[in-house]
């Protein structure tokens, strides 16, 4: 465990963002520990939320895959597309990222623009995966079902960890940190240099 101090099955999390102590209290009278809910959101998490978050997510994916990145890629180049693609994506969040803290709070050292930054990184890693599950299917959809699992699972370890985490949100432990990010950075970048380009 990369954050062992950051560690927390007591449901603090859950309090923080859902309605406080009641809502905790809710799922314990109906015989659901803060430990089962966990495992609940796991298994939805890598079953059928990414097709309900796909739904959502749709209207990105024609917008981002199916219409900007195949532009991008036919002027510039297929990584140069997906790269110019991916930093477009994360400028597209800066304003919410710099109003309200999106995605990694307001305390943090560099506030808003290393957030900005790091969440750029991010969309240009997710932008590589979905484009060439794009490329692959050859249909909007599969993309959004990537795009709508990324959503359940990034912020899933935040339920198993402590809040006001302050500069740790960086870090890690959610898909967006620097840290937790690795293994998703890893197989975009393998992607990347693995595409000829064209």
């Amino acid at each position: 465990m990369i954050f062992p101090k950051q560690f927390d099955l007591s449901g603090q999390y859950y309090v923080a963002s859902y309605n406080g102590k009641e809502a905790l209290a809710q799922l314990q009278a109906k015989g659901i520990s803060y430990p089962l809910l966990v495992l609940i959101n796991t298994f939805a998490c890598i079953t059928y939320a990414p097709v309900i978050n796909a739904m959502l997510a749709i209207g990105e994916e024609v917008g981002w895959r199916g219409f900007l990145y195949p532009q991008l890629k036919a002027k510039y180049g297929k990584n140069k597309g997906r790269l110019l693609g991916g930093i477009i994506w994360g400028i597209w969040h800066w304003p919410i990222i710099g109003l309200i803290g999106y995605e990694y709070g307001t305390d943090y050292l560099g506030f808003p623009i290393v957030g900005m930054l790091i969440f750029c990184i991010f969309t240009v890693t997710s932008g590589v995966l979905c484009d060439w599950v794009y490329e692959k299917s050859k249909s909007i959809w599969f993309p959004a079902i990537c795009h709508g699992a990324i959503n359940a699972v990034t912020n899933l370890p935040l339920m198993v960890c402590i809040v006001n985490t302050g500069a740790m949100t960086l870090l890690g432990p959610a898909l967006i940190g620097i840290v937790s990010g690795i293994p998703l950075f890893i197989l975009a970048m393998f992607l990347f240099f693995k595409t000829k380009q064209t």
